[in-house]
Parts: structure tokens; sequence; C-alpha cells
């Protein structure tokens, strides 16, 4: 490709990137993607620097490449604005006199959206919510009555589900995220003496602490006792051995032929003053598919999502209490919280203008 174009989108995607080498993060990775297929399009295309970019080279682009993919509306418009974004970066670097990609001309092909919500996003309701707590109690209790302080699976896996269904955290916010190398999972150390408060790196990247309600503390707290942890251990720790086994070897132990289960790996990783690794949101969404699946809950969606746990607290929360009351839990500004639960707050309006109008005419 181009070294002109890839010079200038390495610089790009570094000023975009999280972490101490800017090399991580959501934006980061997603950015990266288009704009390789991008600069790839331009090569074909005998364009070889960015100031040679103009309104019918995006039009182009956006006609034979993004409209031929059979991508949604939406994707369409999300995906040209990581190309648009890169140039307008570039103008403001003085890499290029116009930016081209504001331009009405070039922007013409995109396809329109309807603004009105599409799809409805999944929200899990409260017989959803109370099914799957239900089915991870009565696992965790089983798994302690029989295997006692080596119950890892069931207990871990219940404290996770409560806190996704009371808390509202986001799941790259307790757990690893991959794509984003500061993201490696909350710790112990970063959950109240009580249970009731988690610090989490938030969505704007900075350190930010959430209430943990009183219906998730039991399921944390033994926890705790089964995993006997130290300060620095995630708070949700994986339980894949080679995983496991990876992180002995790192910390020097070699001698792994002898351990013959979860509680022997946890005990040799205290003793070389190692950590288990973090569950991924990756892991957890198939740990959420299998729970699901066990504990025969009907999901439109196939299972309960990540995504899912947390907009069911913010529905609770907005429903119950309000906006403000919902923003506050969440880590989400007012206004976001109106528009994401719109229809529930029109709906209190709507009671309470009634109530008004009784009062008044009464």
């Amino acid at each position: 490709m181009p070294p002109a174009l890839c010079d200038a989108m390495d610089a790009y995607l570094l000023s975009k990137g999280k972490g101490p080498a800017g090399e991580s993060g959501l934006y980061r990775t997603n950015a990266e993607r288009e704009l390789r297929k991008f600069v790839a399009y331009l090569d074909d295309q005998d364009v070889g620097a960015l100031d040679e970019i103009d309104a019918e080279t995006l039009r182009t682009y956006i006609r034979d490449e993004l409209l031929g993919q059979d991508l949604s509306p939406r994707t369409v418009r999300k995906y040209f604005d990581y190309v648009s974004a890169w140039i307008g970066w570039a103008q403001r670097e003085g890499l290029v006199d116009t930016h081209y990609g504001l331009q009405q001309t070039a922007r013409e092909p995109l396809p329109d959206v309807d603004t009105r919500k599409e799809t409805r996003q999944q929200s899990w309701r409260r017989d959803q919510r109370q099914a799957i707590l239900s089915f991870v109690d009565e696992r965790a209790h089983d798994a302690i009555d029989e295997d006692g302080l080596d119950a890892y699976g069931p207990v871990r896996d219940r404290a996770l589900v409560y806190v996704l269904a009371y808390s509202g955290v986001r799941g790259s916010e307790l757990l690893a995220n991959t794509q984003d190398d500061r993201r490696d999972g909350a710790r112990w150390r970063d959950l109240g003496a009580d249970y009731d408060t988690l610090e989490i790196l938030g969505k704007k990247q900075e350190w930010e602490d959430r209430s943990i309600p009183p219906q998730a503390r039991p399921a944390l707290e033994r926890w705790e006792t089964v995993l006997d942890p130290a300060p620095d251990w995630p708070l949700v720790p994986t339980l894949h051995y080679p995983s496991l086994y990876e992180s002995l070897a790192d910390a020097g132990c070699t001698e792994t032929d002898d351990l013959t289960g979860h509680a022997d790996a946890f005990a040799a990783l205290r003793e070389h003053g190692s950590r288990p690794p973090a569950m991924t949101t990756d892991g957890a969404r198939r740990l959420l598919q299998r729970l699901t699946d066990e504990a025969g809950i009907d999901v439109d969606e196939g299972y309960l999502q990540l995504h899912g746990a947390r907009r069911g607290v913010g529905r609770v929360l907005a429903m119950q209490q309000g906006a403000d009351e919902a923003a506050d839990q969440l880590g989400n500004s007012v206004a976001v919280v109106e528009e994401s639960y719109s229809d529930i707050l029109a709906s209190e309006r709507a009671e309470k203008t009634g109530e008004a109008f009784e009062e008044h005419d009464n």
C-alpha cells in the first residue's frame, strides 16, 4: 500500500489509541479495520497520497465498496464516518486543504437512516432476571453441597450474574477486553469493604465508583470465601486451565503436571505471587449463552446478553426513580438516559399529566 497513506493512517490511529503506546482501544481497532480497506481501495485506484483524495473519490468508494457489502444504512454511514474522521484529522494537521468528507457532493450516495428507534435492544425483563438468578442460585448451592470450597465455577458464575443483573456495570468495565489493554478486569481491591461499591474504568477512560446494590452482595461475599483471592486478583477470573497454566509459567512455575483442579492451580498462583487472568467479555458472552440454554429461558435474541443486563437495570431505575437516578447508577448523562428510555419516561409523564388534570378538575 502507498507509504504516504500508510504513514498518515498510522499517525491518526496512534492519536486515537488508548494505553501508554496508543495501540489499544475499541475505536482504534474498528477504525483501523475500515481505514485499511479504504487505503487498499485507494491503492487500486492509483491514489497514493491524502491530497489526491477528492469528493469524487469518496463518492465512488461509497457507491462501489460500502453499498456493495449488503450492510445496513446505519453501518454504511458508520464505516464512512471512520474515513471522514481521518480526512478531518489530516486537514487539522495541515496534510490536506479541504475536508471532502463533509461535502455534500461526496456524501450524497450515503443511504438515509430512519431516525426513529431501530429494533429495540435487549433488556433483561423481570421474569428473565428472576429465572437466571434462580438458576445460578440453585446451581451454586448444589455445587457447594457437593464440592464445598472447591465449587469455583458455579459460585463465580453466580457472582457475575448477580453483579450484572443489579449494578448496571458494562461488561468491559468488569471484565477483560482483548481489544483494549487498559481493560484487564476489575480487581478485588477495587471492591468496597462492604461489597457496596466498585471502582471501574468508565467509558470515558476515567475511574468511577459504581454502587453494588444489596441484592448482589451475598453472591460476591460467598465467591470471595471460595476463591480466597489476593487484592490484585481479578474479581471474575478465568477458569480456563491453559490460561491458568500460562500464568503459572510466566511466574516461573513449570511443574503443573501434578495440578489436579482449580484449587491446585489457584494455590500455585498464590505461592508464586502471581494471579489468574480475568475472564474476557467474549468468555462472558459464551457463559451467558450456556446458562440461558441450561436454564431454559426463552429469549428472542437467543440468550441473555451482557448489554441486556445493563439496560434492564436502567429500565427499572428509569421507571421507578426517574432519569436522574438511572443516569447516576449507570454513569451516563441524563440526556443519554432520557433518549435510551424515552418510552418509559414518556409513559411516566403521561401518568403525571393525567394526575395533574384530575387534581385541577376536581
